[in-house]
Order: structure tokens, then sequence, then C-alpha cells
């Protein structure tokens, strides 16, 4: 693919009935190859940080959450990716007809594809104990005490998304001066959480568990890039899911609601006495309905996050 199609819609608020008939028409009836979200351009981030004065370095956490309110509520912008121009024409046609929306339609080189790409990870700096950093960017300079390196595969979980960044704030702030040997990473995509485990804990034996072999590769792949393929872990798909310990000292699960609560039993019994158990992938609305089921199963609440809108729990299961 020597060139490829972008189709863009500008300020756009559809409804999710609306939104649904448009994803479908991409990817179904014109092969879009994937559709991209955002609200804020450069200029404006630019703007933004004019006015607060800011230049360089890590953006503070109040800059960062002051440039999240501005998105939310407001319109957003589109982009649909296509590699062929039919597809693209077509779509850009149909979309204008039925939405009466503001859009355009261009051509880019097969080149600058990953440059498109690559732009929207930056490194993401959890804390002082931790700094999440695309694969790529080697010889960034983290102030952090330890890094991990991501590449984001088709594996969910990058630390660019809210609930990932929270679980690793609640493990990093609450976690590394008790002793942890075993980990699982439920749901694990990427593997992030569990790799990051190894980075503070390097002797741990680390369980990944998904049920898509390609977020397994992806696992791997990034155990590679930290020079953390020698350590204990094993990759578990469902069919051999009798093979996970009985107990760990902690538990992530950064996944939907509907699995936390039908995991509930299998999430609690995994988790040792005196153990801690990290859940995201909520809403915050969401996050009371979580709490109080798993503390009423037993599960003390040690620590609730919230970052936009997502949220993040942190239980310890008791002694006795």
């Amino acid at each position: 693919m020597d060139a490829f199609w972008v189709v863009t819609l500008f300020h756009f608020q559809p409804t999710s009935e609306q939104w649904a008939n448009i994803e479908s028409m991409a990817i179904n009836d014109h092969g879009s190859l994937g559709i991209e979200e955002f609200s804020l351009d450069e200029p404006e981030v630019d703007a933004l940080l004019g006015e607060r004065s800011y230049s360089g370095g890590d953006l503070p956490q109040d800059v960062l959450d002051e440039v999240e309110s501005r998105v939310l509520g407001r319109p957003n912008n589109y982009r649909f990716f296509f590699g062929d121009e039919e597809g693209a024409s077509e779509f850009y046609t149909k979309v204008g007809q039925v939405y009466l929306c503001e859009s355009q339609i261009e051509t880019q080189q097969t080149e600058d594809w990953n440059a498109e790409w690559k732009k929207h990870y930056a490194p993401i700096k959890v804390n002082d104990s931790l700094e999440i950093i695309p694969s790529w960017n080697k010889d960034y300079n983290s102030t952090s005490r330890e890094k991990i390196y991501i590449y984001p595969g088709m594996g969910f979980g990058t630390g660019s998304h809210e609930t990932t960044f929270l679980c690793l704030k609640l493990f990093t702030e609450h976690l590394l001066n008790q002793k942890v040997e075993t980990v699982l990473d439920f749901g694990s995509g990427s593997g992030i959480l569990g790799l990051a485990t190894f980075k503070f804990f390097p002797e741990a034996k680390v369980d990944f568990y998904d049920i898509d072999p390609e977020a397994n590769k992806n696992c791997y792949q990034n155990a590679e890039t930290n020079n953390l393929e020698d350590h204990a872990f094993r990759l578990l798909l469902p069919e051999v899911r009798e093979k996970l310990m009985k107990e760990y000292d902690v538990v992530f699960a950064n996944i939907l609601e509907s699995i936390l609560m039908l995991e509930q039993e299998a999430l609690i019994a995994h988790t040792k006495k005196g153990g801690s158990l990290i859940l995201s992938g909520l809403l915050r609305h969401q996050a009371a309905n979580i709490i109080k089921l798993y503390t009423d199963a037993g599960m003390k609440l040690i620590s609730h996050v919230e970052k936009g809108d997502w949220a993040a729990i942190l239980f310890k299961k008791g002694e006795a």
C-alpha cells in the first residue's frame, strides 16, 4: 500500500445509534482500517499550554486534568482510515449526505502512517516510582525510579488509558512495601500491569491470563522489549485456566464491569489472605456497585481512585 486515505468528520456529536450506524458503514460497508477519535487538535493544546506558561518536560497532572476538562461534553472529531480510494470516497460522500457534518478527505503516503500513529503515544508519568514509555523512544530520559517500555499492539493496555494508569497508580502507591511473590494479571492484554510488577519485584512469578492469543503475543513482545523474557511468567488462555495458581499475593483485573461481576468469586478466591486485588475497567458510576459487591463478599476497601470518566479500586483480603 503506497498510500492511504483519511476521512475526517469535524465537530460532530452523534447519538449512540448514529455512531453505531456510522461505524458499521465505515468498517463493514467501505472497509475502513481503523477509527480515531480526538477532541483537541495540536494548535488548541499549544494555546492551552501557552495560557499556563508551560513548555517542555512532563505535563503536570493539573495541566492534564485541565486539558481533559476542556474536551468533556464538546463535539468530537473523528478520523477514518482506508486502504483504497474508492472505499474512502464512497464513505465520505455518504456520511456527508446523511449526517450533514463538516468533513474532508485526504491522501497520505504510507511512509507517513507510522509517524501519524506514533505521535499519539507519549511517555506517561504515573508518579515518581514509574513511567510508561513507548518502545520506540528508548532514549527518553525518565525521572521516575523505574520505567517500562510498551509497544501498543492489539493487546489493550498501553498506559494511555485511564484505567491502566489508575491500576499502576494504586500498585505503586500502596503495594511496593509489601511482599509480592506471586501475581495474576487477569485479562492481561499487553501485559503492562504484570510486567510492571517485575520492575519492583524481579523475583516474582507472574501469570498473564487472557482470552485472546494475539494479546499474549503482544505481552511477550513487551517482555522482550523490557528484557524481561527470562523472568518467571506464564501466558495462559482459557483452555488451560486450571493451570492458574490457587492464590496470588496480587491480582489485577482491568476488564469490564460485567466480567468483574461474573468473575467475582474466582477473583476473590485467587487472592491470598492478606493479599491485594486491584479492579478497573470501570466507569465512575459503576464503581459503587463493584465496591458493594466485593465488600459484601468480605473484601476490605483500601482505596478508590478516579480519573476522567474512569475508576479503579484496591481491595485487601482479610487474614481470616
